[in-house]
C-alpha cells in the first residue's frame, strides 16, 4: 500500500444495536462482495484500492478503561483509502449503481452512524 499525503478516504463508525448486529453483518457481507468485484488492488484503472478495512469490538462504557463495561451496542468502522478523488468518486459511482446495497447503506447509516468522514484527503500519513 501507498498511503500518503493527498490520497482520500472514506471512515465511518457505527454504533450498532444487539438486534441490529446480523443486519450488519449481511450489509458488510454485501459490501465485501461488491469491492473485490469492482476494486482493483494494483494497476492504473480506478476504483484502486489502498486500504480496504472493517473493525468489530463491543462498545465500552469509557473506551478508555476497559473495566467501565458495556454498553451491549457493537462498533463498527469501515476505512477505505484511494489514491486520489477519481478513485473515490468512481466508488461512489459504483456503489450508487448497486441500487439495493446502497439504500441498505444509507439506512444504517441513518439509524446507527456515530461519525462519518465522507470523500476527504489524508492530511498525515507514514510516507
Amino acid at each position: 500500500m501507498n498511503i500518503k499525503t493527498g490520497c482520500v478516504g472514506f471512515h465511518i463508525a457505527f454504533s450498532i444495536p444487539t438486534e441490529a448486529v446480523q443486519r450488519m453483518e449481511s450489509f458488510l457481507g454485501t459490501h465485501e462482495k461488491f469491492m473485490r468485484e469492482t476494486h482493483h488492488i494494483e494497476g492504473s484503472v480506478e476504483p484502486v484500492i489502498l486500504c480496504y478495512a472493517v473493525l468489530k469490538s463491543p462498545e465500552l462504557n469509557n473506551p478508555l478503561d476497559p473495566s467501565s463495561g458495556e454498553t451491549g451496542n457493537t462498533l463498527y468502522g469501515i476505512t477505505e483509502i484511494y489514491q486520489g478523488p477519481e478513485g473515490a468518486g468512481a466508488h461512489m459511482e459504483l456503489g450508487q449503481q448497486r441500487e439495493e446495497m446502497f439504500s441498505e447503506l444509507v439506512a444504517l447509516t441513518t439509524e446507527y452512524c456515530v461519525s462519518g468522514i465522507l470523500g476527504a484527503p489524508i492530511i498525515r500519513a507514514m510516507q
